[in-house]
């Protein structure tokens, strides 16, 4: 028999325990207080997050002072699935209550770059594991990574840095690599900081690739991604290729899910490992 604490609850049901209407409930889903999934069309609450909630309410109704405290421990339960209540939006369609968790994230404390790692990033990893284990059907993974695309555009134009550039920086995956949301992302991330990105997409040949890097002014680094394994010669191409057109000070990084260590970089031909895009931007942060 099923525990209780695995018991879940209609919307409805919770309105009735808590006592509060089923839109007070709804927006307490939406804004990230009271976790939630989406089943079969509709939202599904765990009991034990409820009993939680609950007493969390109770607890700061009868204790004014530990408000800060409760508040704070109902906080991070909420932001720990962040990213499992944004999947949901994305597998269900749900453009709008996507863009509001995101919205609702930052007002929480997450700035663009914990967003996108720690949030959307987790979120798109689970989907992309859905698909490959035959769980998802590939039109609801391209509506999912449409509405991130677009959602992207709009997110990122708040952090859009004022002040002088500190250079430009190319980045591009090789050959063979079909996905450009992450190399989007990186993208954003480092436009936040300072610096102007040329993005050029995915699964670039290497000449082209090589072109791309060519003539440009204040070029500071290039960057190329690669999630595949078999991808890398590909990218090994690219690095060959990019290293006979810039100049020696124009630092090359590689990073991406396809390489895992200084050594692949080096093999790579590429001057740098970037294990994640914190690392990258404090390693070009170490060349401005």
């Amino acid at each position: 028999m099923p525990s209780a604490v695995n018991t879940t609850l209609s919307l409805n049901e919770v309105a009735q325990r808590l006592n509060v209407h089923y839109m007070t409930v709804y927006r307490y889903v939406r804004s990230g207080r009271l976790a939630a999934r989406q089943q079969d069309g509709e939202w599904q609450v765990l009991a034990s997050d409820v009993r939680a909630f609950a007493a969390t309410r109770t607890s700061a109704k009868r204790s004014p002072g530990s408000k800060r405290v409760v508040r704070a421990k109902r906080g991070a339960r909420a932001a720990a699935d962040w990213a499992g209540r944004f999947e949901t939006c994305l597998l269900a369609g749900d453009e709008v209550g996507a863009e509001q968790l995101l919205n609702d994230a930052l007002n929480s404390g997450h700035d663009l770059f914990s967003l996108y790692l720690d949030v959307v990033s987790p979120a798109l990893v689970a989907i992309g594991a859905r698909w490959a284990g035959g769980n998802l059907h590939i039109h609801e993974e391209h509506r999912a990574s449409t509405i991130v695309a677009r959602l992207f555009a709009r997110v990122s134009a708040r952090f859009a840095h004022r002040g002088p550039s500190r250079g430009t920086i190319v980045i591009g995956g090789p050959s063979g690599e079909r996905h450009g949301l992450a190399l989007t992302m990186v993208a954003d991330l480092l436009r936040s900081r300072g610096w102007n990105v040329s993005d050029i997409g995915p699964d670039m040949p290497a000449e082209s690739f090589a072109t791309a890097v060519q003539n440009i002014d204040q070029l500071r680094a290039v960057c190329v991604g690669v999630t595949l394994r078999e991808s890398l010669p590909a990218a090994k191409s690219v690095i060959a290729a990019v290293n006979r057109v810039v100049p020696n000070d124009v630092m090359v990084y590689v990073g991406g899910a396809a390489v895992t260590s200084d050594a692949d970089a080096r093999q790579l031909g590429a001057d740098t490992w970037a294990k994640d895009p914190r690392t990258l931007v404090s390693l070009l942060s170490e060349t401005d």
